[in-house]
């Protein structure tokens, strides 16, 4: 397994290309329509916040993802938001409606693995070229589900006993970071591998000698984003947000 470095828009395209940005900002974009299935999504989410979220994330996907495609791909016409097609496909259950996403460029035949996690009023994506798998999450430092006391309760069914033991050696507050890193670890790693949490496996491990096989398979990469990493547009991450990205290239 290696890390990664830098925002990940050099020359070359290295990927993971990623992005970060407050849901609030969505509301600059209203004119961004969104497409008649995911308005009906929508309507599945409770109004206010929940539905309010969802809509807003689905707007910002877009915007961040014209934003990293027009910077990182050789010379072309613009990229507008509005052009992007989004879908999903479960390889479980073959439904469209969830599962896996993707990015489409209509019309330039070009496809992208994206995936995208909303915590704490903020959006973060990943991009990769081709068919790579690709998953990434945010953890809220600030969540009660890691302090203390309440993350002792999240340890007991969402940690391995070998990253218990670990955790259990770190003195508070460091010992309330590693959950967050880690929980978002275990989603990053969740998403690439196209299971999701409710997989067969259940909750991967990210540490120790059960680790997930993805962890250890070729070519592995995964990048830590510690809170104020810039990504690759030049925006900081709140000082409250840790993250995670993992990427395994296709050969």
């Amino acid at each position: 397994m290696h890390g990664l470095s830098g925002t990940g828009l050099e020359p070359g395209f290295p990927a993971p290309w990623w992005a970060a940005a407050p849901l609030a900002e969505a509301a600059t974009h209203a004119d961004l329509p969104l497409r008649a299935s995911e308005l009906k999504r929508a309507g599945g989410y409770l109004e206010g916040r929940p539905r309010e979220d969802f809509v807003a994330g689905r707007i910002l996907v877009r915007v961040l993802a014209a934003g990293l495609l027009n910077r990182a791909l050789p010379p072309r016409r613009r990229i507008l938001p509005g052009e992007l097609e989004l879908t999903q496909y479960c390889p479980q259950c073959a439904s469209t409606a969830h599962g896996t996403p993707s990015l489409g460029l209509p019309g330039a035949g070009d496809s992208f693995t994206l995936s995208y996690a909303r915590t704490a009023g903020w959006l973060l994506l990943g991009l990769a070229p081709g068919t790579d798998r690709l998953g990434v999450d945010l953890a809220d430092l600030d969540d009660r589900a890691f302090a203390p006391g309440d993350g002792g309760m999240l340890e007991d069914y969402a940690y391995a006993p070998e990253e218990r033991a670990q955790l259990e050696l770190l003195p508070e507050p460091e010992r309330q970071r590693l959950r967050a890193r880690w929980w978002a670890l275990k989603e990053a790693v969740a998403k690439a591998g196209g299971e999701g949490l409710a997989g067969e496996g259940g909750i991967p491990a990210v540490a120790g000698k059960n680790r997930h096989p993805l962890l250890g398979s070729p070519g592995i990469r995964v990048l830590d984003l510690e809170p104020e990493s810039i990504d690759s547009l030049g925006t900081m991450l709140p000082a409250h947000l840790v993250g995670s990205i993992v990427w395994a290239p296709t050969a």
